[in-house]
């Protein structure tokens, strides 16, 4: 800070510019991105262009039969879109262990949510342990808690409905805190001076304003775990991944077949989610 006297005698402080702290950041910038360039020019990197459009051709296209079976276009696009029903039970899996998990997640984010936030519980004994342990959780990726799962219950998809579960919760509870910590507080301070407890205080005066995000952000974390549990099976967790893993190195095209089948339903996600966030505002 700066300070200046003036004629009649004050004293004005007058805050320092932000120059110096803007030359830092750059200088950062620029340190960070010279030494960045000279890891980059120190690796021996070799970038295989046939190689993986070699990989891409053979997961979206059908080979021909080992025997030296010849099979036309239409012969093999049958055959690669034939394979698509055994994948029902394996897409069926990874739903149901996304909508599992993303449900009772949410469910127990509900509860942490409200006392993480400081502006329903006050005292810091509360929300800051609270926002510790959510810290923690959210660190752990989701492949982690996959494996543990799996060392804990066994391979299944109950081991990926618990691994979803925990990721969940971790995500819910601090997007639903800072959206409790942004309403208006006035309603929920007028009950509990009238003699109401932060419960019936909040049903009554934050939720209305609250549940629907909720709701929208429940529909968003859904899309996200549907996604999420594709790659869970690669640990034993079941669901489509597993399927994805066991054809990577021998079966491209199975490969190719899942991941257009979970294309397919993840932009139907996208369109239901949309449709009912739309309706929600």
């Amino acid at each position: 800070m700066k300070q200046f006297n003036l004629a009649n005698g004050k004293v004005v402080n007058k805050p320092t510019g932000k120059q110096w702290l803007i030359l830092t950041a750059l200088l950062a910038l620029v340190l960070g991105f010279s030494g960045m360039l000279i890891f980059v020019s120190n690796m021996r990197v070799s970038v295989s262009l046939r190689g993986m459009t070699d990989v891409l051709r053979r997961m979206f296209t059908y080979p021909n039969p080992l025997d030296g079976t010849i099979l036309t276009t239409a012969e093999k696009w049958e055959a690669y879109f034939g394979y698509m029903p055994n994948l029902m039970r394996p897409l069926a899996e990874t739903l149901s262990m996304s909508l599992a998990g993303t449900v009772i997640g949410s469910a127990f984010a509900f509860p942490f949510a409200i006392m993480a936030a400081k502006n329903v519980f006050k005292t810091k004994f509360v929300y800051i342990p609270i926002r510790f342990f959510m810290n923690i959780i959210r660190t752990i990726p989701a492949i982690v808690l996959a494996i543990l799962a799996v060392a804990a219950v066994g391979i299944g998809v109950l081991s990926g409905v618990i691994a979803v579960t925990i990721f969940t919760f971790g995500i819910m509870t601090k997007m639903f805190y800072e959206v409790i910590e942004t309403v208006d507080m006035g309603p929920f301070e007028a009950l509990e001076s009238s003699g109401a407890n932060k419960l019936i205080a909040f049903k009554m005066a934050i939720l209305p304003q609250v549940l629907p995000l909720f709701l929208s952000y429940l529909i968003y974390i859904f899309e996200i775990n549907v996604r999420a549990s594709t790659v869970l099976g690669y640990v034993g967790a079941g669901g489509i991944g597993t399927v994805i893993n066991g054809n990577m190195l021998y079966h491209y095209e199975r490969v190719g077949a899942a991941i257009i089948l979970l294309l397919i339903v993840v932009l139907a996600l996208q369109v239901v989610g949309n449709y009912i966030r739309g309706r929600l505002q």
